[in-house]
Order: C-alpha cells, then structure tokens, then sequence
C-alpha cells in the first residue's frame, strides 16, 4: 500500500460548525443515555482484530485507525441520532487532532485528570457516576476514551477559539436590530424588559424521609399556596409553618430568564406563588412579589445578539480550522 502525503487536504467550510453542534449535542449525551444504553444490544470490547485497527491516516504523526472510525459513527449514534458516513468520520477525527495540536502550541491543554472531571460531570447530570456512565457506553459497544477525547478535543478549541474572538469579531447594535426588524420584532418593546422581585420559600424535607412525610408537607405548601394572596402576609404566613425557609427578595429580569420560564412568571399574578415542586432541599415555591416594565435589553433582543455572536464564532472557527489543515501534514494511506 502506498503513502502520500497530503498538505492542508479536505477542507470542509462547515467542518467546524458541524463540530460545534456536535459538541452541544454532547452536552445532551448524559440524560439520553439514560433511555438509550438499555435498549442498544451489549457488544463485547475486546481488541479488534488486526483489520480492524488499519491506520488509514498520519495527522502530524498521529494515526488515526479503522477502529477510530467505527467508534466515532457509534458516538454520533448516540450524541446525535445521525449516521455518519466512513469519510464523515473520518474527516471528524482528523480535526479533532488538529484542534488539539493547535491548541496546544498556544499553550492550552486539557490533561487527564481535567476530562476526567469533565466525564464525571457528564455522568452526574444522569445521576451516575463515571463508572457507571462507562459501563452504559461499554453496552453499546462505545469505549469511554472515544468519548473523552472528542471531549478534550472540544474544550481546548473552544478556549483556543474564544481567546482569538474577542479581538476579531464584534456584535454592534445596529446589526441586533437589522437582525430583529428582519425577524418581525418590535425595536421599541427590544429595548425594554420586565423586571419581577421574587422570593423562594423552602418547606425543608429530609432526604431520607419517608413518602407519606413528603406527601404531607405537599399538602402544606398547596394550602400555602391557596392563602397566599400578597407577600407582606404570605410570607409571615410560610414562616409560621415549621421547618420552613423563606429567603429574601430577589429581583430578576425577563432577559435573563428562559422562554418557558418567562412564560410562567408572566402567567402569575403578582402577590402569587408558583406551583409547589419536589426539590433535593424539599417543597419548593416562588412568590412574585412585584412586576414592571423597565429600560433595558429585552429577552428578544439578548437571543438576537447571541445568535449573532455565535455566527461570528463558528466563522472564526471554520477559519482557523481551515488555517490548521493548510499548515498540517495530514498523510493518507
């Protein structure tokens, strides 16, 4: 078989988009192993066989195998419901050495112990530890590694790429507001906010209590909740109750709040609370206390700018990706 060597080879103007949707999806990886692993058909992870672990490509000496390929397909399975294709993957892994390559002569790095970090946090937002969260990635026939080094892979870029945009790109108003007429949006109503002063009160329920404990201080908190007409007697009301946490106000605007969560906010009357929920500290409720209409960036107009930003950011991205592969010796077999 015979080798050529390849500068800059496979340049793909969407190459790092595609990567950073796959590394939000990553995110997501967690709770959908949660109801994926289970279902998947266990697949043993010895050592692939000698054909199995053919190096098809040297990314600055580094080769990248067969194998390689396999256990990337098997992760965009996972991570994004997608299948990639041999050459897809295979392209994938070949950026994945360079951003690490990159980064790591403008000296950042990720060593074994930050992924690792970064993997158990995966893990606990699934209520597993990493251990465990190994053993579901093992029943679908992925190795943890694959899934860490896509990992380190994503973090150093990104640091690198951050520490390039600040000084390359920029988000004018007068480009959020081209961006919001173009959608529709009121400019008037985008430079304006809601602002809402709020209070938390905890109805604390042990851990370890029993159901019919927590089902009765439930009971409480609705009947709370029912009495609750204004703040000023609300609240002398819940700290009446035992065992109950009533934290001071708290003044939120809409523009930091979620789409769904604005939606609740602004459904309640003002002097009301939001309905109970179950929480790790116990019962938990939010009184709103107050609500106006104030001068400041709108919901609206915060997203705008921020889709704007992340634009420029995978431009930038795409760019000095394309700058690495030029600068690379990429040999393919």
């Amino acid at each position: 078989m015979t080798m050529r060597s390849v500068h800059g080879t496979s340049k793909r103007g969407t190459g790092a988009g595609r990567g950073r949707e796959r590394g939000a999806a990553l995110r997501l990886l967690a709770p959908f192993l949660l109801s994926t692993a289970l279902g998947l058909t266990a697949m043993s992870l010895a050592p692939a066989p000698a054909a199995a672990q053919q190096v098809l490509v040297l990314v600055q000496g580094q080769p990248i195998t067969s194998f390689d390929v396999s256990q990337r397909i098997k992760l965009a399975q996972l991570t994004e419901r997608t299948n990639l294709s041999q050459k897809q993957a295979l392209e994938d892994l070949i950026d994945e050495k360079l951003k690490i390559a990159t980064a790591q002569r403008y000296g950042i790095t990720a060593d074994t112990d930050d992924v690792n970090k970064l993997f158990s946090q995966m893990a606990s937002r699934s209520g597993r530890n990493a251990e465990q969260l190994t053993d579901a990635l093992a029943s679908s026939g992925l190795s943890a590694q694959t899934l860490k080094d896509k990992m380190r892979a994503d973090y150093v870029w990104n640091s690198y790429v951050r520490g390039r945009f600040s000084s390359v790109t920029t988000v004018r108003d007068s480009d959020v507001f081209a961006a919001l007429e173009t959608k529709g949006e009121d400019l008037t109503k985008a430079q304006r906010t809601t602002e809402y002063t709020v209070r938390q009160i905890v109805l604390v329920v042990s851990r370890t209590a029993p159901d019919a404990s927590r089902a009765q201080r439930m009971a409480e908190a609705n009947a709370l909740r029912k009495r609750f007409t204004n703040c000023e007697s609300g609240v002398a009301d819940a700290r009446a109750l035992k065992e109950t946490v009533v934290r001071d106000p708290v003044i939120r605007t809409s523009a930091d709040m979620s789409a769904p969560l604005r939606k609740v906010m602004d459904e309640i009357p003002v002097g009301q609370t939001t309905a109970p929920e179950v929480t790790r500290a116990g019962i938990e409720m939010v009184a709103i206390c107050a609500r106006r209409e104030i001068v400041g960036e709108s919901a609206q107009k915060r997203e705008v700018k921020q889709e704007l930003q992340t634009k420029q950011f995978d431009a930038l991205s795409r760019r000095l990706l394309d700058e690495a592969r030029k600068q690379a010796m990429i040999q393919y077999r």
